[in-house]
C-alpha cells in the first residue's frame, strides 16, 4: 500500500509539473524525412524526434502548428509561433528571426528530373521548366538556383508550389522538367514520383531551429537547444544518433520496420488496456488518499512557485536597473501622452537638464519644432507595434542640435503602457558618411581623369602604330614598283633600238603599249590599295574577310618573295601559293563575313605578317639552309571566323611570352620596332571588334590567331 501511495504521488507531481511547463508553439511543414505528417496525421521525422527528446528533458509543452513553409515562416517572423524546424541558416534571415548555434545537420538543394530528361550540369537547365518551393532558401538566396542562373545567363522558367510534394507531382505529370528540393527530401521521395537525381547541387547550408524574436524566453530556449543538441551529438547511442540512422542514413528502407511497428502496436493496445483497467481500479481504491496528498502538494508547490517567481522578478528588476543606469546611450521611459516617466544618468548628462527637470517635460519639448508632428506619430504607434525605430533631431539645454537614431519598444506593467526609448547620437557618423561621399566623388573624378589620359595615350599609340605601318607599307610599295619600273625601262630602251633598226610596225607598237599599260595599271592599283589601307573607318560594317586578307597580304607578296620567303594563303582548307594579285584574287572561292572595321583589320594583319617576316629572316640568317614559309589562313566553323598567321621563324622566348602584348615592349633591336604594333592589334581586335587575339608557340615558329564572330552574307539579308 505504501509503495502504491508513493507511485501516485510521483505521478501527481509529474502532472503538476507539466501544468507549469513552458508552452512553446512550434511551426512545422511537410518536409519528409526531416519532419512531416504521415498518412494517419501523426507527426514524425528526424527533427521531431530530436525536439521531442529536448522538450522531455526541459519540461516543455509543445503545441504544433502545421502549415505550408511560406506560412509558418511568416508566422515565425510575426511572433505567431515561437519556433520553426527545420530552417536553413543564412545571414539574410537573421534580420527577421533568431537561430540556435548548434546545427541539426547539413543540407543542400538538388535538382531531380523526370526520367528521360538529361540534366548533367546547370547549363542543361537553359529553356527548362523547374518546379520550386515558394520562398525556399535553395531558390531565392544569394547562392540559390535563381541567382546562379542569372550569373550564368541561363533562362529558366519557374513553377511555384507550397510544398515539395506538389512540386514533384508537377514533374511527374509533365508540367515541369525538373524539381528543386533539399537533398533529404529528394533522396527519400524522388523514386515515388519516378524522378532521377541529377548532379546539379546548390547552396550547402546548416539546418537549425528558427526562433521568433518576439518569444519572451528565447534566450533560455536557444541555450537549452544548443546544450541538449551538443550532448546528444557527442553521446553514443543517443536519440540523435538513433534518429539519424532511422531517417537520414538511407534513401529508402524496406517495409520490415514498418511491419514490425504495426505488429508491436497491435500487441501493445490490449496490454495497455489491461494496464489501464488495473490502474483505474487501483486509483479508485486510493482516491481519497490522492485527494488529500494532492491538496498538500498543491499548497507546497504554489508556495514554492510564488517564492521562485518573486526571486526571478527581483533578479530581472536588478538586471534591468543595472542596464538602465550603466548604458552608454540615453534611455527614457515615456507614458502614453509623451510625458517622461523615467530617465537614466546618460540622458541627464547628454541633454544638460537635471533629472527632476526632465521628469517634468514631454518628449516634444526635447525635439526641434519641425519634428513635433513625428512625436505624435510615435505615440500613435504605441498600441500597434511592439518594436520600431526612427530618427529625430533633438535640442540640448544649451541649444545644440543633434541627430539621433531611436529604438523604441512597448512596455506593459501594472496595467499601464509605456515606451522605452534608446537614443543613439549619430551626428558624427553622418558627418563621416558625408566626408566619405565627398571622398568618393573625388576618387571618381580622378578615375575619369585617368581614363581620359589612358584614352589619349591609346590614340597616340594608335597614331604611332599607323605611322609604323605606313613605313612598312612604303617599303612594300617600293618592292612592288621596282619590277614594273624595270620592265617599263626595258620597253623604252627596246623601243629606241627597234626604231634605229627599222623594226617598228603596228603590231610591235600595240604589244608594247599593252604590256606597258599592264605594268602601269598594276602600279596604280598598288597606290589605290595603299590609299584605302589608311583611310579611317567611321562605322562598323560587315565585310568579306577572305578578300580583305588577300588584298592585305598581296601588298607584301613581292617583298616576301624577294626575301626568299614563300607566302601560302589558305581559305577554308583550300591553299594558294602567291604569284601575283590578279591570279590570287581570281582564285578566291570562300566567302566569310565578319563585323568590324576593314582598314583596322588590315592594319592588324599587316603587323602580324611583318612580324612573321622578321622572325623568319632572323632564323634564315642564323641558318641559311632554312627555307622561310609564312602561311595566312582563314577558316569558319560553328559561327566563328578564325584568321591565323603561321611562320617557321625563330619563335618567341618563354621569358618574354607574357609581355609581348604590353605597350612599348619589343624584342627587336633599337630602331627596328616601336613596341606598339601587337598592343594596338590586341586593342583593335578585342575592344573595337569584340574578338580575341592570342598566339601559340610551335616546335618551329609561332602562330598568331584572330577569332571573330562570323556574320551572314549582307546581300542575302536584303
Amino acid at each position: 500500500m505504501r509503495k502504491t501511495l508513493i507511485a501516485l504521488v510521483l505521478v501527481f507531481l509529474t502532472s503538476l509539473t507539466s501544468a507549469y511547463a513552458l508552452d512553446i508553439r512550434v511551426g512545422i511543414y511537410q518536409n519528409h524525412p526531416l519532419i512531416f505528417k504521415n498518412d494517419k496525421g501523426k507527426i514524425e521525422g528526424f527533427c521531431y524526434d530530436i525536439l521531442t527528446e529536448i522538450a522531455k528533458k526541459e519540461g516543455w509543452n509543445l503545441k504544433y502548428d502545421f502549415d505550408t513553409w511560406a506560412n509558418v515562416y511568416d508566422k515565425l517572423k510575426k511572433g505567431e509561433v515561437d519556433m520553426v524546424v527545420p530552417v536553413g541558416f543564412n545571414l539574410d534571415r537573421t534580420e527577421h528571426i533568431l537561430f540556435n548555434n548548434e546545427s541539426l545537420t547539413s543540407n543542400w538543394g538538388q535538382i531531380s528530373a523526370r526520367k528521360g530528361v538529361k540534366l548533367e550540369s546547370i547549363l542543361d537547365l537553359e529553356g527548362k521548366t523547374i518546379a520550386v518551393l515558394k520562398d525556399d532558401i535553395y531558390f531565392t538566396s544569394e547562392n540559390g538556383i535563381k541567382q546562379l542562373a542569372k550569373k550564368f545567363g541561363i533562362d529558366i522558367e519557374y513553377l511555384m508550389f507550397d510544398d515539395y510534394e506538389d512540386a514533384m507531382q508537377a514533374v511527374k505529370d509533365g508540367k515541369a522538367d525538373g524539381c528543386l528540393s533539399n537533398r533529404f527530401y529528394t533522396m527519400a521521395n524522388g523514386e515515388k514520383y519516378n524522378l532521377q537525381r541529377t548532379p546539379i547541387l546548390v547552396n550547402p547550408i546548416e539546418v537549425r531551429f528558427g526562433i521568433s524574436k518576439f518569444t519572451p524566453m528565447r534566450a533560455q530556449i536557444i541555450s537549452a537547444l544548443d546544450r541538449n543538441l551538443f550532448d546528444m551529438k557527442h553521446s553514443e547511442g543517443s536519440v540523435y544518433q538513433e534518429s539519424y540512422e532511422k531517417w537520414l542514413a538511407f534513401a529508402t528502407r524496406s517495409g520490415f520496420m514498418a511491419d514490425t511497428r504495426v505488429v508491436f502496436a497491435v500487441l501493445l493496445i490490449p496490454i495497455l488496456f489491461i494496464i489501464s483497467v488495473v490502474l483505474i481500479l487501483r486509483a479508485e481504491v486510493n482516491r481519497k488518499t490522492r485527494e488529500i496528498t494532492k491538496k498538500n502538494i498543491e499548497l507546497q508547490q504554489e508556495t514554492e512557485e510564488r517564492i521562485s517567481m518573486e526571486e526571478r522578478l527581483k533578479e530581472n528588476e536588478e538586471k534591468y536597473s543595472t542596464l538602465f543606469s550603466t548604458s552608454y546611450n540615453p534611455i527614457a521611459i515615456i507614458t502614453e501622452d509623451g510625458a517622461l516617466s523615467d530617465v537614466n544618468g546618460e540622458m541627464v548628462a547628454q541633454f544638460g537638464y537635471d533629472r527632476d527637470e526632465l521628469l517634468q517635460m514631454y518628449l516634444e519639448m526635447l525635439v526641434v519644432k519641425e519634428h513635433i508632428p513625428r512625436v505624435e506619430e510615435i505615440l500613435n504607434k504605441m498600441n500597434k507595434t511592439k518594436k520600431w525605430s526612427f530618427e529625430l533631431d533633438f535640442v540640448k539645454s544649451w541649444g545644440d542640435v543633434f541627430n539621433a537614431e531611436i529604438s523604441a519598444s512597448r512596455l506593459e506593467t501594472g496595467g499601464r503602457t509605456f515606451i522605452q526609448l534608446v537614443i543613439m547620437d549619430v551626428t558624427s557618423r553622418k558627418k563621416a558618411s558625408e566626408l566619405l561621399n565627398r571622398r568618393q566623388e573625388y576618387l571618381e573624378k580622378k578615375v575619369d581623369q585617368e581614363v581620359q589620359k589612358r584614352r589619349q595615350n591609346e590614340r597616340l599609340m594608335m597614331q604611332q602604330s599607323k605611322m609604323a605601318a605606313m613605313g612598312q607599307m612604303m617599303s612594300a610599295i617600293a618592292h612592288q614598283w621596282r619590277q614594273p619600273l624595270n620592265t617599263i625601262a626595258i620597253f623604252v630602251q627596246d623601243f629606241e633600238d627597234s626604231f634605229k633598226h627599222g623594226e617598228l610596225d603596228e603590231a610591235y607598237v600595240q604589244d608594247l603599249v599593252q604590256q606597258s599599260m599592264k605594268q602601269i595599271n598594276f602600279m596604280s592599283k598598288t597606290i589605290d590599295d595603299f590609299k584605302n589601307f589608311f583611310k579611317p573607318d567611321k562605322d562598323e560594317v560587315i565585310f568579306e574577310v577572305c578578300r580583305e586578307t588577300a588584298n592585305s597580304t598581296s601588298l607584301l607578296g613581292v617583298q616576301l618573295t624577294r626575301n626568299g620567303i614563300d607566302l601560302v594563303i589558305e581559305f577554308n582548307g583550300v591553299k594558294y601559293t602567291y604569284t601575283d594579285i590578279e591570279s590570287l584574287e581570281a582564285e578566291i572561292g570562300a566567302h566569310i563575313y565578319v563585323r568590324g572595321f576593314p582598314n583596322e583589320y588590315k592594319q592588324v594583319l599587316l603587323n602580324l605578317v611583318q612580324n612573321a617576316r622578321d622572325a623568319v629572316m632572323d632564323r634564315m640568317e642564323a641558318d641559311p639552309s632554312v627555307k622561310g614559309v609564312i602561311e595566312v589562313s582563314v577558316r569558319e566553323r560553328d559561327g566563328q571566323a578564325t584568321i591565323s598567321v603561321t611562320d617557321n621563324g625563330c619563335g618567341i622566348p618563354k621569358d618574354v611570352a607574357d609581355r609581348i602584348f604590353e605597350p612599348y615592349f619589343t624584342t627587336k633591336e633599337e630602331g627596328k620596332g616601336t613596341g606598339v604594333g601587337l598592343y594596338m592589334s590586341k586593342i583593335i581586335i578585342e575592344q573595337n571588334m569584340r574578338g580575341r587575339l592570342f598566339f601559340e608557340s610551335l616546335n618551329e615558329g609561332t602562330r598568331f590567331i584572330v577569332e571573330l564572330r562570323s556574320q551572314p552574307n549582307p546581300q542575302e539579308m536584303l
